[in-house]
């Protein structure tokens, strides 16, 4: 059977004239007459010529696939470069401790940032160990404000913290640093317990 293998692929290279010239024939020759001078060169120059056009699109989609993989590389790195981010700016402006407005064991330091036109207040909270004689210092619920220079007041943050604990928290201001006049801690009922000017 492998010898048969070729002998449909040779055969759909023969011409139809000579393919019907042989099935009119009723009977079989006695002898196969011998195929035409030009017949194995022709079958040998097509399947040549079949192979090279094989050769030429393999490679020509490889191009193609190259150059379509550039074009679409090239807009899609065009826009991520377009989107990144602009460099953070950073200025502490005013820093310092926020001193006791009545008797209390907190202790706590601020620092106004500015970062890119916005000004955010970080601060530093350290609370004393409850007393067992004493259990009002056991919680505290206390929230941190600002003052403007125009007399408006926000509030930037609110926590609950046990004694003995440290905490570090920050809140975004809507005013500017040159804008801001105090910065302060409260308790629940908006006593002042500790402040700083700016």
């Amino acid at each position: 059977m492998s010898k048969l293998a070729g002998l449909p692929g040779l055969l759909a290279l023969v011409d139809p004239e000579t393919a019907l010239s042989i099935a009119a024939q009723e009977d079989p020759p006695d002898t196969v007459p011998p195929p035409p001078e030009r017949l194995l060169p022709a079958l040998a120059d097509r399947a040549l010529a079949r192979r090279r056009r094989g050769r030429w699109w393999s490679i020509g989609g490889a191009v193609a696939a190259a150059a379509a993989a550039v074009t679409i590389a090239v807009p899609v790195t065009a826009s991520v470069a377009g989107h990144e981010r602009p460099a953070l700016v950073q200025q502490v402006v005013a820093q310092g401790p926020l001193k006791p407005q009545t008797d209390t064991p907190i202790q706590a330091t601020f620092k106004v940032v500015s970062i890119n036109g916005q000004t955010r207040v970080d601060m530093w909270c350290a609370y004393p160990p409850a007393d067992e004689k004493d259990e009002v210092y056991g919680v505290w619920t206390l929230s941190m404000w600002v003052t403007r220079t125009d007399g408006v007041q926000s509030k930037l943050a609110e926590w609950t913290v046990k004694s003995g604990q440290t905490l570090t928290l920050d809140g975004t201001a809507s005013a500017s640093p040159e804008q801001l006049k105090t910065v302060e801690i409260r308790n629940m009922s908006g006593k002042v317990l500790l402040a700083a000017g700016l």
